[in-house]
């Protein structure tokens, strides 16, 4: 999820928690007249293929961020701050997942973006299980305090981030969760980068486990999403959900890494 991949784009992410470009915007973003095919515009498979683009839009954003937080000559100081937060992301993700499918499940008889939904969260909740135990191990091998991790309750940011998918879980619709999944998946880290990362910190490889396991299986996992996403019925209102989902989880990770930085100056002041 902060992966650090080439801006190909030529995208800058926001500074100070700001968006880069408005949602609104993005939301009004449409392929060119006939460039997916004769009669394909008003298609479920168009509007998903739509829905991706801007999920990637949001994602290059997301990489231009961490780009520079992984380029920092601090990194050492910083990442056992980063390693906490990570760890209060993955913690809140199986029971984030399990509340949108307790919810897609009960639309779905009548509702069949709620019944696609719910099948591809049964079957991602069950391939995420006991990450959040995984990391653990791994970041009690880093030197962290088990019992601290624990006790901890996450960040405000973490907070912010995680509860918006809640509000539209409940208030709008549960597919509102694919925005979230695609940006959070949508950039496996490298196995290569993750040993610069080691290298730089000085952490032992057993705190990079979980990652590397994340590293070897998210890329089939990305292309399950998309695969799921490109067949999911949607209509313009569920593409500009996701889509508002995709770009409120960019900005949160964005804010996670600035704040990060921000913590550490203000305690060095």
């Amino acid at each position: 999820m902060f992966a650090m991949e080439p801006d190909r784009a030529g995208c800058h992410a926001p500074s100070g928690c700001q968006r880069g470009l408005p949602v609104d915007k993005v939301i009004e973003l449409s392929p060119a007249p006939g460039s997916l095919g004769p009669g394909a515009e008003n298609s479920s498979a168009a509007r998903g293929s739509v829905l991706w683009m801007k999920m990637a839009l949001a994602q290059r954003l997301l990489n231009s961020a961490a780009q520079r937080f992984w380029s920092r000559r601090d990194l050492p100081q910083l990442f056992p701050a980063f390693l906490r937060e990570l760890y209060s992301l993955v913690s809140c993700s199986v029971p984030l997942m399990s509340a949108a499918w307790d919810r897609a499940a009960e639309l779905a008889p009548t509702d069949a973006l709620a019944a696609a939904s719910a099948a591809y969260l049964k079957q991602h909740i069950e391939e995420e299980r006991h990450h959040d135990e995984w990391l653990l191990n791994d970041l009690v091998a880093a030197g962290l305090d088990r019992a601290s991790l624990l006790r901890r309750a996450p960040s405000a940011n973490v907070a912010r981030l995680v509860g918006a998918q809640y509000c539209w879980i409940r208030h709008a619709h549960p597919a509102a969760l694919f925005g979230y999944l695609g940006v959070i998946e949508g950039n496996p880290p490298l196995a290569a980068h993750l040993e610069e990362i080691r290298a730089q910190t000085g952490y032992p490889a057993e705190a990079f486990r979980c990652m590397h396991l994340h590293a070897a299986d998210d890329i089939a996992h990305l292309e399950e999403l998309r695969t799921t996403i490109a067949g999911l019925p949607l209509t313009d209102a569920d593409e500009s959900l996701i889509t508002a989902s995709a770009f409120a989880t960019m900005e949160g990770l964005i804010c996670i890494l600035e704040d990060l930085v921000t913590r550490k100056a203000l305690v060095r002041e």
